[in-house]
């Protein structure tokens, strides 16, 4: 989360660069404009060209498809959630699929060799199914337990598969074309290791769990389209987003 929070303010950020900054022209001091001595400098730099996208027309039509999605049907769900839920639910909801996602962690970790890691995300689980009330309370941050990150995409990332395409996905937002491969073979893996399910429980992988994640993901991300007045939103999510994702896989690699 602190990372999504710091992407949101990258975003805000450079929407104000964008609205601000003027370029730097120095003219000769004849009374003949000499654009020869015309010099041109900006601060953003080719960063946004720098962006591989070869599906742009498409993902600009999903982008803009997810921000009516959002402005006609998610938000009022989730400002309706908010509303009715009190915060030590919504608290405990979102405490309880994190702790869930951390299983995906601990297999993606294993399929690449990663045994510590992969045995931390196990002890963090437990530790918070066994004494935060089945995930309910997140014991194990209190305790100063790490919660390491991983998904199928950057496990393709640790055996040398590139991202590929930039890819924008309905309601799900940005991604690239092996991490939404990643995102399909995740969603299989936590039907395969829902502990829940397999005690008998409940299905956390049900449609309405599956619901109720979704709304709760998106309850936590301050981010909402087209917030930032620029123009050129949809290039700077875009380019943080990659920087994200960057983020995680160099951080997958330690």
């Amino acid at each position: 989360m602190k990372i999504k929070k710091l992407l949101l303010l990258s975003i805000l950020s450079l929407s104000l660069v964008s609205c601000t900054n003027t370029n730097v022209i120095k003219v000769s001091s004849t009374n003949q404009t000499d654009f020869s001595n015309v010099v041109v400098s900006s601060t953003e730099g080719n960063f946004i060209a720098d962006e591989y996208d070869p599906w742009e027309p498409f993902n600009k039509r999903m982008y803009y498809f997810n921000y009516q999605i959002e402005r006609l049907v998610i938000t009022p769900i989730v400002n309706t959630y908010k509303f009715i839920t009190p915060d030590f639910v919504e608290n405990s909801v979102t405490n309880f699929f994190k702790n869930t996602k951390v299983l995906n962690t601990m297999a993606n970790s294993a399929f690449q060799f990663k045994g510590r890691k992969s045995m931390r995300a196990l002890g963090r689980f437990t530790m918070n199914a066994v004494l935060g009330l089945g995930g309910l309370f997140d014991v194990a941050s209190k305790m100063g337990m790490p919660r390491p990150y991983e998904d199928f995409g950057l496990t393709l990332a640790h055996y040398g598969v590139g991202r590929g395409p930039y890819l924008v996905l309905p309601l799900l937002g940005p991604t690239y074309l092996r991490d939404a491969f990643g995102t399909g073979v995740d969603s299989a893996i936590a039907g395969q290791i829902d502990v829940y399910h397999k005690i008998g429980l409940f299905n956390t992988t049900s449609t309405p769990m599956t619901l109720l994640r979704g709304i709760d993901l998106r309850k936590n991300i301050e981010f909402h389209y087209y917030q930032t007045n620029s123009p050129f939103e949809y290039e700077y999510v875009r380019y943080l987003y990659g920087k994200y994702r960057g983020i995680q896989e160099a951080a997958s690699e330690k």
